[in-house]
This record gives C-alpha cells, structure tokens and sequence, in this order.
C-alpha cells in the first residue's frame, strides 16, 4: 500500500474515532485527534507536503499520544450498565485496533 492510500485509510479511521470522542464528550484528546486528521488532509496534509511525511508525522504523533500512564491508550467509554460499556466500548477499540494495523504496516 502506498503511503497516499494508508494517509487515506487513516484519515477515515481518525474521523470515527473524533466522532466516537465526539459523541462521548471527551475534550482533551481529541485535540490530538484534530492535529492527525489535519496533517492527513490533502491536498497538502497540514503544511507537511505530502503522504509520505504526513503518515510519518501521524506514526509518530499517535505513538506519542498512547504512551504512558495516563495516556489515550487510558481512555474509554463509561456507562453504567455493563453491557452498553462494552458495546460502546467495542467500537472504540475496532478503530484503536485498525489504527495500529495500518500504522504497524
């Protein structure tokens, strides 16, 4: 996969995820989220040019947000009852777990 279709890939899978964060009115890391999903916008990815640095500056930004204590890999959605934090939740991770994939490859 060249890196002009992985920053396309990428740039949907941050707009479920800013959606999700949206939805569940979370206001800090999303601002993270906001930064990716402009330096994956073309047609010059948030000042950085191209694809190919854009998906650079995205492995490295993201690694950077999930490191950590306290970091976005903390993060998830509450709710009481147990069976709609997990289906909540299931979402969450869905988009988590092909964010990795596409960073990983």
């Amino acid at each position: 996969m060249n890196n002009v279709q992985k920053s396309n890939d990428l740039l949907q899978l941050f707009n479920e995820l800013k959606q999700i964060m949206i939805k569940e009115n979370e206001n800090n890391w999303v601002r993270g989220v906001n930064l990716i999903i402009e330096a994956l916008t073309p047609p010059d990815y948030g000042g950085k040019g191209s694809a190919d640095e854009a998906v650079r500056y995205v492995e490295t930004t993201y690694r950077n947000m999930v490191s950590g204590n306290g970091s976005f890999s903390d993060f998830f959605i509450w709710r009481d009852d147990f069976d709609e934090r997990e289906k909540a939740n299931k979402k969450l991770d869905s988009v988590r777990t092909d964010i990795w994939n596409l960073i990983d490859n």
